[in-house]
């Protein structure tokens, strides 16, 4: 492990110094990680594993692998994958085809290098790899008041101009985006809120399921604190983004408030 950790401080240090100068680079390195470092997206037929190794303003730079599954019964011995960088602002794209590399019923993608520009999308084939959000974004959704019975957590997702609720039993959809919503409750006075620290999300992979998680902290009024004398409804919403097909377990752990544990199916 401090082999692994040691080579990803020199590539993100070689990464840095390449950011300087260099715009875009696509290329192959002879680097074996473990796949716990890699968060994923995809299908049971092509999945896509990326470690991104730093982002800001200007550049951002990722490590790539990925998979395609071909039944035995197919007999084509040839797959490229394509490492597609797309400006959007300039209509331009710039294609690096790799060959798959046969293992059994997968062609495999070796681990690629990728340093462009933070503004371009990145594709493996048609696959996005998803943009995370920053932690400064603030999310402002309604809030459901009156008798709540206790803290609750609801899975939310646009709706047109508004949102709707996701039940354990309903599918939400890959192409919009899904938000956690935490109500503390109604209580009697002001001084009360929520903290939430940005949620830690693994993709699903063949055979596996996804798994989210999110921890915060609730905050009471101090005996002796100036507060409003009106009831307040503390909340806050958290932005997962546009979630890869699959299921996933949701573990929400708020100090001082509570564990909520659900589940969530995108198709």
């Amino acid at each position: 492990m401090k082999k692994v950790f040691g080579f990803l401080f020199v590539t993100v240090l070689i990464v840095l110094s390449f950011a300087q100068t260099v715009q875009i680079l696509v290329k192959p390195i002879d680097a074996s990680l473990p796949d716990s470092l890699f968060k994923s997206t995809g299908s049971k037929t092509f999945n896509i594993q990326y470690l991104k190794l730093f982002s800001d303003n200007e550049a951002k730079a990722y490590i790539i692998k990925a998979w395609y599954f071909q039944p035995s019964s197919v007999t084509s011995g040839v797959f490229k994958f394509k490492v597609r960088l797309v400006d959007e602002k300039n209509k331009k794209e710039y294609v690096y085809e790799f060959q798959g590399i046969k293992d059994k019923s997968y062609f495999r993608l070796k681990p690629v290098f990728v340093l462009c520009p933070s503004s371009m999308k990145i594709f493996i084939n048609n696959e996005l790899i998803p943009e995370e959000k920053t932690k400064s974004e603030e999310i402002i959704l309604p809030v459901q008041t009156g008798d709540l019975g206790g803290a609750v957590m609801k899975v939310l997702q646009r709706a047109g101009s508004g949102y709707r609720e996701i039940s354990e039993n309903d599918f939400a959809s890959k192409d919009e985006e899904i938000f956690i919503q935490i109500i503390a409750g109604t209580f009697p006075t002001g001084g009360y809120r929520l903290e939430l620290n940005e949620p830690d999300i693994v993709f699903p992979i063949t055979g596996k399921r996804g798994k989210i998680t999110i921890t915060g902290k609730f905050y009471r009024p101090g005996k002796g604190d100036m507060v409003t004398q009106a009831f307040t409804t503390p909340s806050k919403t958290i932005s997962l983004g546009k979630l890869p097909v699959g299921e996933y377990d949701i573990y929400v752990n708020i100090e001082d408030l509570g564990e909520f544990i659900s589940t969530l199916k995108v198709k």
